[in-house]
């Protein structure tokens, strides 16, 4: 078997840019159809051949750039068959609604009107159908359907009250498998051959063999990759996916090395650290000693509505743990540039409908300035505060005088200085300050240091 060409695999990777357009196109054309029909007006009637040939062109060229694509590997046999051959159907039909609608195909029981709408009519109905596999493959079969009222449901984790009685895999690390990694390891694409969505799927590993070595998380590849850095070939999870954060890599090694990779190991069974407990007992919902051992709040369930328009903003929403209706927000890098600075308030405005559910933020490298800072300090509930990257100051810092539970915040490359530490010493629960490539230097943090408030950490670190 030989080895799919670099530069075949690289043209295959525009097919989700490139099947936009055939899509746009032929919906468009059906409008355009309706439309005239409607109004009974022939003007609409010009755009529609050429609306239809774009589409039928575009549609033909997606399909050679998702075959290329598809020899990449790591996608459901049965799954990519499906959405192929539907492609194929969509451009076939497509050039035959554009032929009909030029004259060149006649059809003698149906008069022109009816053969234009019929034919139409069953693009969009290929086009959906096409859609849908193409859905299933980008996440999962169950994706569309995952969440409909009549979708069975699987059953789920019972609450535990104690942080003792939570089975490792099930309440911590199979919650993060699922936020981070089944998009592009599931049923319906393998990619290197690896399906993480359960354990049978974990144990049969990828391509390369196992990605779990029990007991040993520095030779297991699940742990190797995740540790790379972010611009190796190799790292995981790949450019555009939301990394996992140290919390989120701590729990996995810690499941690997002191539950042995167990699916059924209770956190009381086995050896945990203090720093294991408290992001254990912070993604469960409990007490923390973070939080100087005050309950975390009990919230009711955020509207989807609203959870979806959060994410139509471009924030990545996490449930720290099933049915706590606590969250991760997180605004990717580089969503806020100076060019779209301005938008940046009104969607720290619509999150700020949800504060109270927030428990960690990150806005890092997104051009939050000072006068963004009072909008984030409406979040009484934060823990943990990531603002790093940022064009900040002490004055945006002096701000923040509402957050009295949060426990740790990253000013890695601000702007601020010594001054923000003693604005910050007011928030009575804070333990760690990340403030490397600032102005804070062990010199001048040495007075906050010795009141034993915090720790001001200076070496490069991520958190």
């Amino acid at each position: 078997m030989t080895e799919t060409p670099d530069f075949i695999i690289f043209l295959g990777r525009f097919h989700p840019l490139v099947v936009h357009m055939p899509i746009g196109f032929l919906f468009f054309a059906f409008l355009l159809e309706i439309y005239s029909k409607w109004k009974k007006d022939s003007v609409f009637n010009a755009g529609i051949p050429l609306a239809l040939l774009t589409g039928a062109v575009t549609a033909a060229i997606a399909c050679i750039l998702g075959y290329m694509l598809s020899l990449s590997g790591g996608y459901d046999d049965a799954a990519i068959d499906s959405h192929f051959w539907f492609g194929i159907a969509t451009t076939v039909i497509a050039f035959m609604a554009w032929l009909i609608r030029i004259d060149k195909i006649k059809i003698s029981k149906l008069n022109s009107v009816k053969s234009n709408i019929a034919t139409l009519a069953l693009l969009v109905i290929l086009l959906s159908v096409t859609g849908h596999y193409g859905g299933n493959l980008t996440h999962g079969s169950d994706y569309l359907t995952k969440y409909a009222p009549f979708q069975e449901k699987e059953e789920p984790l019972q609450p535990v009250t104690k942080v003792e009685d939570a089975v490792v895999y099930s309440y911590l690390v199979a919650p993060i498998l699922e936020n981070k990694c089944t998009s592009c390891h599931n049923t319906d694409k393998k990619k290197g051959g690896l399906m993480l969505h359960d354990s049978i799927a974990i144990l049969g590993g990828g391509k390369n063999g196992a990605v779990l070595v029990a007991g040993d998380a520095s030779k297991s590849e699940l742990i190797r990759r995740v540790l790379l850095n972010p611009h190796h070939d190799d790292f995981m999870p790949p450019k555009g996916k939301t990394p996992l954060t140290e919390e989120e890599t701590a729990i996995i090694t810690y499941w690997i090395d002191n539950a042995n990779a167990s699916f059924s190991t209770k956190i009381g069974a086995i050896e945990s650290s203090k720093k294991t407990l408290a992001i254990a007992t912070t993604m469960l919902g409990l007490s923390s000693d973070g939080n100087n051992g005050n309950e975390l709040p009990k919230l009711g369930v955020i509207d989807e509505k609203v959870l979806n328009e959060l994410l139509s903003e471009g924030f990545t929403l996490r449930e720290l743990v099933f049915g706590s209706n606590l969250y991760e927000a997180v605004l990717p890098s580089n969503t806020i540039t100076v060019a779209n600075a301005d938008l940046l308030e009104e969607k720290l405005k619509k999150l700020v409908g949800i504060k109270d559910h927030i428990l960690w933020l990150s806005i890092q490298d997104n051009n939050l300035s000072d006068a963004n800072i009072k909008d984030i300090n409406q979040f009484k509930n934060l823990l943990k505060l990531k603002l790093n990257s940022n064009p900040i100051t002490d004055i945006g810092i002096s701000e923040l005088n509402a957050l009295s539970k949060l426990t740790s915040i990253n000013l890695y490359n601000t702007q601020v200085t010594e001054v923000s530490l003693g604005s910050l010493s007011k928030l009575k629960n804070l333990q760690k300050i990340y403030a490397w490539e600032t102005k804070i230097t062990a010199e001048n943090s040495k007075p906050f240091l010795k009141k034993g408030a915090f720790q001001v950490v200076l070496g490069k670190t991520i958190d």
